[in-house]
C-alpha cells in the first residue's frame, strides 16, 4: 500500500483545508436540494478524514524509512491545553450566536445560518490561532521527524542525530530569538527542548538557527532521545 500512501501524502494540504469550506455554501444556501447539499457536505467530510490519512501515512513512511524495526518509533502529538481550547471554542460559538442573533434577516439570512457562517469561519481560518498549530514529533533510530502544521502550511522535518550538536532543555524567554525555529503548537510554550546544530549555519537553508520543540512530557521525549543525543541544561559555547 506504499503507492496509496504516496498517493495522500502528495495530495496538497492546502487545498484539503479549503474543501471544507465548502459546508458554508450549504449553510448559505438554504435552498439547494437537499440531496446536492448532503453531497457538499459529505465531500468536506471526506477532505477532513484525509487530513487525518496524511497523517498516519507520514507516520508510516517515516517508520519505514527511518526505523530498524527492532523498536517501534517513540510518537508524541502535542496540543495546547485543553482549557485554552475549550475557552476559545465557547468564545467563537458565543460570539457567532450573539452576531447572528444581531445579523438576523440581513441578505436573508436568518440566525442560525449567520451563526454557522461565522462560527465554520473562524473555525477552519484561525483554527491554528485558536486551538493551536497541529504537531507531531517522531523519534526513529535515526533521528526526530518533525510534522509542522501552522495553518495551510505542511511542513515535514528530519532531524538527523548525527545533524544535532545538543539539545538544552529551558524555557523560551518573554522575547524569542529571530534563530529560533518554533515546531510548537503554541509559539510561546512553558518548557520544552533547543536543538542546536552541528554545522553553524544551522540544519538547513530553510532553518539558520535552533530548533525549538515542546513535547507533551518532556521526560519520556529525553527517555528516548537517550544516548543519541547529548542533553543539557546549558546552550553550548559559540565556537569559530
Amino acid at each position: 500500500m506504499k503507492w496509496l500512501e504516496q498517493f495522500i501524502l502528495d495530495i496538497p494540504y492546502s487545498l484539503l483545508r479549503r474543501i471544507p469550506y465548502g459546508w458554508l455554501a450549504v449553510a448559505f444556501l438554504r435552498n439547494w436540494e437537499p440531496a446536492f447539499s448532503a453531497l457538499i457536505l459529505a465531500v468536506a467530510l471526506l477532505s477532513v478524514l484525509m487530513m487525518v490519512w496524511q497523517t498516519r501515512a507520514w507516520q508510516a513512511k517515516i517508520s519505514r524509512e527511518f526505523s530498524s524495526g527492532k523498536t517501534g518509533p517513540f510518537i508524541d502529538h502535542p496540543h495546547a491545553a485543553r482549557t485554552f481550547q475549550i475557552r476559545n471554542l465557547v468564545l467563537v460559538l458565543a460570539g457567532s450566536a450573539a452576531l447572528g442573533w444581531l445579523l438576523n434577516g440581513s441578505f436573508s439570512l436568518g440566525v442560525l445560518q449567520w451563526a454557522l457562517l461565522l462560527a465554520g469561519v473562524m473555525l477552519f481560518y484561525r483554527d491554528s490561532l485558536l486551538f493551536g498549530a497541529a504537531v507531531t514529533y517522531m523519534i526513529t533510530d535515526r533521528g526526530i521527524s518533525v510534522r509542522y502544521v501552522p495553518g495551510v502550511a505542511d511542513h515535514r522535518l528530519f532531524f538527523k542525530f548525527i545533524e544535532i550538536r545538543q539539545a538544552v532543555q529551558t524555557k523560551p524567554p518573554e522575547r524569542i530569538p529571530l534563530r529560533w525555529y518554533m515546531l510548537t503548537p503554541q509559539s510561546h510554550p512553558q518548557e520544552g527542548l533547543l536543538l542546536y546544530a552541528v554545522r553553524p549555519q544551522g540544519f538547513s537553508k530553510q532553518i539558520q538557527g535552533e530548533v525549538f520543540l515542546a513535547p507533551t512530557d518532556i521526560e519520556k521525549f529525553l527517555a528516548a532521545l537517550a544516548g543519541r543525543v547529548v542533553v543539557t541544561d546549558e546552550a553550548p559555547a559559540v565556537t569559530g
